[in-house]
């Protein structure tokens, strides 16, 4: 296999110094007239054509700069790189601050080799997770691929996601960022609220339509939710004006029942929680599916079990539990129980690419336990029961998903889960 060093050796081109004043000319008279309303108080700031303009100054001052450094002219081309860096970050462009950091990385490894290139090397591990590029960069250091950005950078990030797995938080502590929230609300499996820690309680009964709004504002999305769209599913039947009295009157109880007046957010229509004072299980759900996606090319057999059990822990079943059907409730319930299979099924398939076959089909079991009506958990432990010759295992898997869909959700099984059915009855 090919290795690379870590500092490049660029050979000047000596006829390309000279050359260099007519190649920046050629690129100047190219440049966009609207580059000159991002010159500071010079134009229309909050102009979509200015945040272009500051982006087509950093490729250009970028294209410069590396023709600079083919010519030998290192010190020139770090002081370019650093204009680029500035138009970008005054572009916001994410991707661009990234391409210039990864032309900034091998001048520096020559000309400031030591902390500064440490710094720089966490800063382009924080852009590349900025724009979904860190588990790419660990992928090529994993197997051994040329990284595009460099052999540093990509041992770097591989570094990272490793620390990131080593250090699997629990669910207590998975909702980064969130603060103390004063307001807790499970949702998955069963529903509870906790207001400062305590349960929340009100009288011998909870009122029904301020906790509905609650369930209705999180199946939305729990952030910018149209007001009208909670009044259509709470009150379909009412009227305009009687909808949004009875929204407003339950918006006003719920606050009450909370005891938090800022933990629901309304402004322009759109109704919030806001995330600093309030924590919904299905926000730390999300961001472990997340998680187990990023950290899936590097996780051994350990890790990826500790992400299972902390999975399994936040998924505790199906959303809003044994509530009713109602039309804004099966969305949200079907998503998120797609999501539980999905990341299962990754998770699985992991181990089982690391042959911890037995360790994968239990964890299919476990994941059937929580949801006994997912096909794709179905499917999963029976190719895992045949890839290990238990026929009758994979025979009573398939039996059983046919008789649960049925009693049900009087349905069959999916075309691909009879495929397997066949697969089963043609096994030796």
């Amino acid at each position: 296999m090919r290795t690379e060093t870590s500092n490049p050796v660029v050979v000047p081109l000596p006829g390309l110094a000279n050359g260099m004043p007519r190649f920046e000319g050629a690129v100047a008279v190219y440049r966009t007239p609207a580059e000159r309303l991002s010159d500071r108080g010079g134009g229309w700031i909050q102009d979509e054509a200015v945040r272009i303009a500051r982006r087509d100054l950093g490729l250009e001052v970028l294209c410069v700069a590396q023709m600079l450094v083919l010519a030998g002219r290192r010190q020139e081309a770090l002081d370019r790189l650093d204009q680029a860096l500035l138009a970008a970050q005054e572009a916001k462009d994410a991707e661009l601050q990234f391409l210039v950091q990864a032309a900034r990385l091998p001048v520096l490894e020559v000309l400031a080799p030591g902390a500064v290139v440490e710094v720089l090397l966490r800063d382009m591990v924080d852009g590349a997770e900025r724009i979904d590029y860190l588990g790419t960069l660990a992928t090529e250091a994993r197997n051994g691929m040329r990284p595009r950005s460099g052999p540093r950078l990509a041992a770097v990030a591989q570094a990272e996601v490793r620390d990131r797995v080593g250090k699997m938080r629990t669910p207590a502590v998975a909702a980064a960022g969130n603060g103390n929230p004063i307001v807790t609300i499970r949702t998955l499996g069963t529903f509870m609220v906790t207001v400062a820690g305590k349960p929340l309680v009100s009288g011998r009964k909870l009122p029904h339509k301020p906790l509905a709004l609650l369930q209705a504002l999180i199946a939305l999305g729990g952030s910018h939710v149209s007001a009208s769209l909670l009044v259509d599913a709470l009150w379909p039947d009412a009227d305009g004006g009687c909808g949004r009295r009875a929204f407003d009157v339950a918006l006003l109880r719920l606050r009450r029942l909370l005891k938090v007046d800022h933990a629901i957010v309304v402004s322009g229509g759109k109704v919030s929680l806001d995330r600093s004072l309030c924590r919904v299980d299905i926000w730390d759900f999300e961001r472990l599916v997340e998680e187990i996606e990023q950290v899936l090319p590097v996780a051994g057999v350990e890790c990826l079990l500790v992400e299972a059990d902390n999975l399994m822990s936040l998924y505790g079943g199906c959303f809003l539990g044994a509530e009713e059907d109602r039309s804004w409730v099966v969305p949200a319930r079907d998503r998120l129980a797609a999501k539980f299979a999905r990341a299962i099924t990754l998770c699985s398939r992991a181990l089982i690419a690391a042959g911890a076959v037995e360790q994968a089909e239990r964890l299919y079991r476990r994941g059937l336990e929580l949801d006994n009506l997912s096909e794709p958990l179905y499917r999963g432990l029976i190719e895992c029961s045949l890839g290990q010759g238990h026929k009758a295992e994979a025979l009573n898997a398939y039996r059983r998903c046919r008789e649960l869909l049925s009693i049900v959700l009087n349905t069959r099984p999916s075309e691909e889960t009879e495929a397997l059915h066949r697969r089963i009855l043609a096994a030796d």
